[in-house]
């Protein structure tokens, strides 16, 4: 029986093409270095990798995040800090001035001097940005986020950015929280709801709202008024009435343990009420002297609030409204000092958030970095190619290609014919 030579070319082409498809697959994983080179080599190996890249790729993407994030939470834990530190040094001379007065006009000057460059400077930081971007004014970020009388005016939601999975940090800040902010304006009801909503008031610099008080008393020329206590916010006039329609109530207004209570409703101005308090019978001492002394004070804004001075600056004084109603339009009831120190504290505290994001977002870079190294290794284990094993392969499909060769060779021309001699 006689094999046709189609047969021996048929099976030589066969094994040709396996063993040049193994020895281009050792050739290009040599090349590459990679065992996976299409998605059919390993489907489910080939899954894994993928899945770990996108975790990589995610990772990537918060640290860049968190590069910018940290450069805005570094600016701006800065910024307070440089208003910390300047407020702390107005303190003391405030302090002093409670303590001593001023000796002269010249005197008050200097010191109104002093005080005006602080409060310029305090909200010339807190306008502070990053290209155009103003750091604490919320999602509102392309213009100064406090103007000239130290007033927010940006938003009340802010920016922020993934670090990881279900973490996020601010880019931007509402200003509100973070420069201590107070009360102040007069309150507008827009909705009618009755309540002091947070954009129907205005939000003051603390620290600038006790100073410019002390400035406006400085131009007064009534010092002795620095002890007094005001009201956060106020009235267009001082013949503005003090609650709304069908609304009253009593203030009193306790001095040590005296107590001084005054109606009031929907007529009473705000005249009538410092009147009335000026006027009851229960503000006097055994001696027929007054215990507190009411009176409107305009600020440097040209709001009316109310002021209130003790016989003794050493006796506290507390407010007490019955009804709520004249509280929601005038605030709380404060010494200057008090809303300095309340508005310090506001800064400081939200300064320490800051340090604490800033510590946050090292500490989440650091274990991004650490899963990142260990899913480039799974990868890595997945994908990579075992050079050594991959090189004895590739040895062992050449020598099986020469061995055919040889075989097809030495096979091709066989016939009986060549065995008659």
């Amino acid at each position: 029986m006689r094999i046709p030579d189609i047969a021996f070319y048929d099976t030589f082409i066969k094994y040709d093409r396996l063993r040049e498809k193994d020895i281009d697959r050792y050739t290009r994983e040599l090349a590459s270095g990679k065992k996976i080179l299409t998605p059919s080599d390993s489907p489910v190996d080939n899954v894994r990798s993928l899945r770990f890249k996108k975790l990589t790729d995610d990772i990537q993407a918060f640290n860049r995040n968190i590069d910018l994030v940290k450069t805005n939470l570094e600016i701006a834990e800065g910024t307070l800090g440089d208003i910390v530190d300047t407020s702390q040094e107005a303190r003391v001379e405030i302090v002093n001035l409670l303590n001593t007065g001023v000796f002269d006009w010249e005197d008050a000057q200097i010191f109104a001097d002093y005080l005006q460059s602080t409060r310029d400077y305090i909200i010339n930081r807190a306008n502070v940005s990053v290209g155009k971007s103003r750091l604490f004014g919320g999602v509102k970020s392309q213009q100064d986020p406090f103007d000239t009388r130290g007033i927010y005016q940006g938003e009340f939601v802010d920016t922020t950015v993934p670090v990881a999975p279900g973490v996020e940090l601010n880019t931007t800040f509402i200003g509100k929280d973070f420069l201590g902010t107070i009360p102040s304006g007069v309150w507008n009801d827009a909705n009618g709801d009755g309540n002091v909503d947070t954009d129907e008031v205005q939000h003051k610099i603390g620290v600038v709202k006790a100073i410019d008080d002390i400035l406006q008393i400085i131009d007064d020329g009534d010092l002795h008024k620095l002890d007094g206590y005001y009201s956060d916010m106020g009235y267009n006039s001082e013949t503005d009435t003090v609650v709304g329609s069908g609304e009253s109530g009593t203030l009193t207004i306790t001095y040590g343990t005296s107590a001084i209570s005054v109606d009031y409703d929907d007529t009473t101005t705000l005249q009538d009420l410092v009147d009335a308090i000026n006027n009851s019978p229960d503000n006097q001492d055994e001696d027929g002297n007054p215990l507190v002394e009411a009176y409107v004070f305009k600020d440097k804004d040209g709001v009316y609030r109310l002021g209130v001075l003790g016989q003794s600056p050493d006796v506290k004084i507390s407010f007490e409204d019955s009804s709520g109603s004249l509280q929601k339009r005038i605030g709380e009831m404060r010494r200057v000092l008090e809303t300095f120190d309340q508005g310090f504290e506001g800064v400081s505290r939200y300064r320490s958030i800051i340090g604490t994001q800033i510590n946050v977002a090292d500490s989440i870079k650091e274990l991004n970095l650490q899963q990142e190294v260990e899913y480039s290794n799974l990868v890595s284990k997945l994908e990579d190619a075992d050079y050594a094993g991959v090189i004895a392969d590739l040895e062992k499909s050449k020598t099986a290609y020469e061995a055919l060769l040889a075989v097809i060779a030495q096979n091709k021309d066989l016939s009986l014919l060549n065995y008659f001699r």
